[in-house]
């Protein structure tokens, strides 16, 4: 237990640091690779493997955007109205998947537990991070005094940080 716990909150960490470098793109010098939708016809998409990847796993995906980090590719898009990320290796497996989203993302029995714990804080930033046939759910939420963050998964709620306003 103590293995799948210290797992997922590498998972969180890594999630975290993966916002943090998709939003520093520029201070990391990664390359931007052209997205589909606006790609020339003479620029090939980044990579055949990644792009036939990408539409067997989100095929109604928009605003694609690609990134190349150390032989991977980090794909921003839109996909039913949520913001995501996902790493595709060179060879076209994906890694995690990321859904950014609000309240409204979570399932209803996600959404009972954490309200049963944290009734009187407003979820304010909600992912749902997919890996190796895994869900875990990470959650944001304050009041008036305090910000947590939570985590669930196999409906399991730990609170992995509060801070004072």
């Amino acid at each position: 237990m103590k293995t799948i716990i210290l797992s997922a909150l590498k998972i969180c960490v890594f999630s975290a640091t993966l916002v943090s470098v998709s939003n520093a793109q520029g201070e990391l010098n990664n390359k931007e690779v052209p997205s589909i939708e606006n790609a020339p016809a003479s620029v090939p998409v980044a990579n055949a493997k990644i792009d036939k990847a990408l539409d067997g796993y989100f095929k109604n995906a928009t605003n694609i955007r690609w990134y190349e980090i150390k032989n991977n590719y980090v794909i921003k898009f839109k996909l039913d109205g949520h913001e995501n990320r996902a790493l595709f290796t060179k060879n076209g497996r994906l890694v995690y998947h990321i859904t950014y989203g609000t309240e409204k993302l979570l399932t209803a029995d996600v959404r009972k537990l954490v309200k049963s714990e944290y009734y009187d804080q407003k979820i304010t930033k909600v992912l749902k991070v997919k890996q190796d046939q895994r869900t875990i759910w990470v959650i944001h939420m304050e009041d008036d005094n305090e910000f947590i963050m939570a985590r669930v998964e196999d409906g399991e709620l730990e609170e992995t940080k509060r801070m004072e306003k």
